[in-house]
């Protein structure tokens, strides 16, 4: 009998190594990021004999499965799990558990509620790095009461690391799918506002400037974290409206005719500040181009008119 010599010879990965993989990848596949499934260690290049940690991916059961045999997997779910996209879901993976684990962690944990005031039906778990989702739980009425759903997002938040911030959307949300693989969508964080909630320097480099116009009813503001602008707002009075814009936000308040339309344009912007709480604040006015400073929040009489 014929032996072919092109065959690689299987290299057993040792418990080190194993033990190594499964912490850089919490001890969960690497594709799905599900808990409590058997795993697999995949060989990402096809060759048994090399078993660098660069080229093994951990992959739960139902994932190996899929790679070796795509053709019996018929539901679409926006991934084919060739080589590559193995290894690029490694890498990522394996980046969020590090970044997780960190004590001043860019990691958020987002609550999304659907349903209504009255009646919330179910909830979404997503933990969002770097504009994207990298996880996502699901829990509804069939799979427990409501306060269980608390309990099971605070325990896969203390799984990934104990100092990601709990955030959650202030309104409960409706239900809309994908229309390819008919998911749910789901809402994160505005990527200036997570930038915000996870900076432990806020204080320290954060500087909001407001410049008032003297001559008409409006004002800008610009909120600026180290050199970069995250938040672009203005506001101006508009017939009996107080009229206010900023980069992903907009309201239009009537003007109360008993109250102190200066007073009330105030608040819009005090509102603006309590929620991004500058480092520092800095106000002018006057000449556009050469500004002068002021100390307090005092629009002109023209907000009046």
């Amino acid at each position: 009998m014929k032996h072919d010599t092109n065959l690689k010879k299987r290299k057993n990965l040792s418990p080190k190594k194993q033990k190594e993989l499964l912490r850089r990848n919490a001890g969960v596949c690497c594709i799905c990021r599900e808990r409590g499934l058997g795993i697999n260690f995949h060989h990402i290049d096809g060759n048994p004999s090399n078993d660098k940690l660069e080229n093994i991916a951990v992959l739960c059961l139902r994932e190996h499965d899929q790679h070796h045999r795509p053709q019996k997997y018929t539901i679409p779910n926006h991934l084919e799990l060739g080589a590559k996209e193995i290894k690029k879901k490694k890498e990522e993976w394996e980046r969020f558990v590090k970044e997780a684990s960190k004590k001043n962690t860019k990691v958020l944990a987002v609550l999304n509620v659907f349903g209504n005031y009255e009646n919330i039906h179910s909830m979404k778990l997503l933990f969002q790095w770097e504009n994207k989702i990298i996880i996502e739980r699901v829990y509804h009425l069939l799979s427990g009461p409501v306060e269980n759903w608390i309990d099971r997002a605070f325990d896969e938040r203390s799984w990934l690391g104990k100092n990601i911030q709990l955030v959650l959307i202030d309104e409960p949300l409706s239900v809309e799918h994908c229309p390819c693989c008919q998911n749910s969508y789901s809402t994160t964080i505005n990527p200036n506002r997570a930038k915000k909630l996870t900076a432990s320097d806020w204080k320290e480099r954060s500087i909001c400037s407001i410049y008032i116009n003297p001559k008409q009813a409006s004002l800008v503001l610009v909120i600026v974290y180290g050199k970069k602008a995250i938040l672009n707002g203005s506001l101006h009075k508009c017939g009996n409206f107080l009229h206010y814009m900023s980069d992903d936000f907009e309201e239009r308040k009537e003007i109360n005719p008993k109250q102190d339309v200066r007073k009330q344009a105030v608040d819009v912007i005090q509102k603006v500040l309590f929620d991004w709480s500058p480092g520092r604040i800095l106000i002018c006015t006057g000449n556009h181009d050469k500004p002068h400073l002021i100390k307090d929040l005092l629009l002109p009489k023209c907000w009046e008119k």
